[in-house]
């Protein structure tokens, strides 16, 4: 809750100072887009605002903005693989089968995507953002037991996905 004396503007704004080119550099990393994520952090900060009443005290304020922005980010990855974007040239057919790291990439995206939400944030902040399990636990705001049974039950989900798509299939 805010201090006394502390209006919900002066909060935002505090928060916005503070924590904005954290949540920036956050959405530049997961969107791999300077102009999404200027959107993106954008977004956020207004999703803070609607919920500024509610939100958690300062100690806690940007594992909650950190939280608001992966499921904001991880939306927006979901959706744009769900409309055509039109090219302007159309790429060369290649001879041979695509780079495995561009099949690893478009797998990784399926699954997270497909996954519930309270498994993509642990998800991501375990295996591309590379934190430990304590570090997720803390992100978040549960515990590490917890982080590991939602990252094994991510990992189950992924294994029948792939089982059922014939492992990479595009």
């Amino acid at each position: 809750m805010p201090s006394l004396g502390v209006t919900s503007h002066e909060r935002i704004t505090t928060l916005y100072r503070k924590y904005g080119p954290t949540i920036y550099s956050r959405c530049r990393r997961l969107l791999k887009d300077d102009s999404l994520a200027e959107d993106a952090t954008q977004e956020v900060f207004m999703r803070v605002m609607k919920h500024i009443e509610s939100a958690p005290p300062e100690a806690e304020a940007l594992s909650w903005i950190y939280r608001v922005s992966t499921n904001y980010c991880l939306n927006v990855i979901r959706d744009r693989g769900r409309h055509a974007e039109p090219a302007a040239e159309l790429p060369e057919v290649p001879s041979e089968h695509p780079e495995p790291e561009l099949i690893d990439k478009n797998l990784a995206l399926r699954l997270l995507t497909r996954a519930p939400e309270n498994l993509r944030a642990p998800a991501v902040l375990y295996y591309v953002d590379g934190l430990e399990q304590e570090q997720v636990a803390k992100t978040l705001g549960i515990s590490r037991r917890t982080v590991i049974n939602r990252l094994g039950e991510f990992s189950q989900r992924c294994r029948k996905y792939l089982a059922r798509e014939g492992d990479v299939a595009p």
